[in-house]
């Protein structure tokens, strides 16, 4: 009887650290606001845009690290851009895919151009 009881809290604690270190990484990406690490999943975080397969990636950071422009070149030999427009809520808008929007400590603006693969983002950082 011991030896199960043993097993289960072993068990039940094991499961507990590892939700508890995939909570940590997660707030540990969200609050990156540099382009050094991280940089592709905290702006997957922050905006709910997925970033799939890219073939090239320019990231600055104003001094103060309050606004973060990333200009990702998709890989369009694996993108399907119908399918990515829908899928991330792009609108069409003054002739540009974008996809605007805002949460209490980030406003964010991507816009996608389907013809060249070029998804530019910029994220405001509210602190």
């Amino acid at each position: 009887m011991k030896y199960i009881l043993y097993t289960m809290a072993s068990v039940a604690l094991f499961l507990l650290l590892g939700a508890v270190g995939c909570k940590s990484l997660v707030n540990h990406i969200y609050k990156r606001v540099d382009c050094e690490q991280f940089n592709i999943d905290n702006v997957e975080v922050r905006t709910g845009i997925n970033i799939p397969s890219i073939t090239d990636v320019n990231c600055e950071c104003n001094e103060t690290k309050t606004i973060k422009t990333n200009t990702f070149i998709l890989n369009s030999d694996i993108v399907d851009m119908g399918d990515y427009i829908s899928r991330n809520k792009f609108i069409l808008e003054d002739g540009q895919y974008k996809n605007i929007g805002q949460r209490e400590d980030t406003e964010w603006e991507a816009i996608l151009n389907p013809e060249t693969s070029e998804l530019k983002v910029v994220i405001k950082y509210r602190m």
